[in-house]
């Protein structure tokens, strides 16, 4: 494997793009992703990549695409120890060369065996979707010899045959309709019950720039946001205490709390206060990105509670608590995946997040955090956790004016509303249609670690 930075600014979060078969750095110039370091990887002629170049950071996000998905996955169960976070595959899968879930055996061989320039050159037509957005490209094709490119290939090939498909988890499944390379429908198969299937209309070589743009979660943009209205939210956000005050109530009345508790994004202490009542809770640790209140409970820790999560000890505490917090987090599979390694036999989880159908009345709007689905979640978690809580509630907050309901992200720091065209439109929509009600809608999710 080659490696190249394409860019590094001493940040410590890092996103690995792996990059398709004939490929190379070129492919990706121009791309940034805020608060983030890039990482190309490319060429799978072999293996070799010297992990010293990432275990610097204290989180790595992979983004991989098209036959760079296998190598990724594999790269990653040599590596279970890295702080692997959000895990994006785009257009690919962990079987390269299958009849049902990757390219066809036959379409392969006869791509390897065929493979000259002109072979090579309409390859590369097609990744793009046609002749006019491959000139549009011209300037950023690889830069291969064709002895590479074969050795590659043949690589690709020998090593699924002698290693087959890897285990690793994936989070996203960006799938492009209009993909002419590696079958959609294939596609569908192989990520079916495995990861969130995103569909996007676009070719094998799809816009990664916009990719970027929805797949990862913007932590520094998020902690200033929510930094910059520490003093405005308690008072600007009903919706989320009423919210927290549910939560404690089901915990009450479920599971009642003891011995080691960490809560997970603190805010202005909605659901710490409610847990400072929990007489059998020994020790309470508060984790935040952002400065917590000296008022509240507990110790506190000032660190990025997915990374925090990550450095736990095994079976070190007895309840995890999150209350509209881990929908900020790159991979809400991995927090609980992390949650049942970290929780002592019957340690108990107990969350609130967004689901679809929140902010429904913003056409067109990117949510900048995760949105859940109820029966995805249990599905997810059935494996490792008991379900003791599983509800859903809508709740809408009314504003005096539409121009009321926009200055309240500012107000609160959730700011889907931000200087790009797409959030000026729907600011125009807001104020234009007279908009004065917000929907959320919350999942209240309560598990018990399974002995298995």
């Amino acid at each position: 494997m080659k490696c190249r930075f394409l860019k590094q600014d001493g940040s410590p979060r890092l996103i690995m793009l792996f990059a398709g078969w004939a490929a190379d750095s070129k492919l990706f110039a121009g791309l940034d992703a805020e608060g983030y370091d890039l990482l190309a990887v490319w060429d799978y002629s072999d293996e070799t990549l010297d992990i010293k170049t990432v275990n610097k950071y204290s989180e790595i996000c992979v983004l991989a695409w098209s036959y760079g998905v296998y190598f990724a996955a594999r790269l990653m169960e040599r590596n279970a120890h890295l702080p692997f976070t959000a895990r994006i595959a785009v257009n690919g899968t962990m079987h390269p060369v299958d009849m049902s879930y990757g390219i066809s055996p036959e379409m392969f061989a006869s791509t390897l065996n065929a493979l000259d320039d002109k072979s090579l050159s309409k390859f590369y037509r097609r990744m793009c979707g046609g002749a006019s957005r491959y000139n549009a490209l011209a300037p950023n094709m690889p830069v291969r010899s064709l002895e590479s490119v074969r050795g590659e290939l043949a690589n690709i090939g020998n090593t699924y045959r002698r290693e087959g498909a890897p285990t690793a988890e994936w989070d996203y499944a960006y799938i492009s309709v209009g993909d002419l390379i590696f079958p959609p429908e294939s596609q569908r198969r192989a990520w079916d019950g495995e990861a969130e299937i995103v569909e996007i209309d676009q070719p094998h070589f799809p816009d990664f720039k916009e990719i970027l743009g929805s797949a990862f979660i913007q932590k520094r943009g998020v902690t200033a946001a929510f930094s910059r209205s520490a003093d405005t939210y308690d008072s600007n956000a009903p919706v989320q205490r009423q919210v927290a005050n549910m939560l404690a109530d089901k915990i009450q009345s479920l599971t009642p709390l003891s011995g080691q508790v960490v809560e997970i994004g603190p805010g202005s202490g909605f659901m710490s206060e409610r847990l400072r009542q929990f007489e059998k809770v020994v020790h309470l640790k508060l984790i935040d990105v952002y400065p917590i209140d000296s008022s509240l409970p507990g110790e506190h820790i000032i660190e990025d509670a997915e990374v925090a999560l990550m450095a736990m000890p095994d079976e070190s505490v007895d309840a995890i608590v999150a209350s509209s917090a881990v929908q900020w987090f790159n991979s809400p599979k991995n927090f609980f995946r992390q949650a049942y390694r970290v929780l002592r036999p019957g340690g108990v989880v107990a969350v609130s997040v967004y689901g679809k159908g929140t902010f429904s009345e913003l056409p067109g709007l990117k949510s900048p955090s995760r949105v859940f689905e109820k029966n995805s979640l249990v599905e997810y978690v059935s494996s490792m956790f008991d379900v003791e809580e599983l509800s859903e509630l809508s709740v809408n907050q009314r504003f005096e004016s539409s121009k009321e309901l926009l200055r309240h992200f500012r107000l609160t720091g959730v700011s889907p509303i931000s200087s790009s065209p797409s959030s000026v439109a729907i600011a125009r929509h807001v104020v234009c249609q007279d908009i004065r009600t917000l929907t959320y809608n919350a999942i209240f999710l309560l598990l018990t670690k399974k002995i298995l």
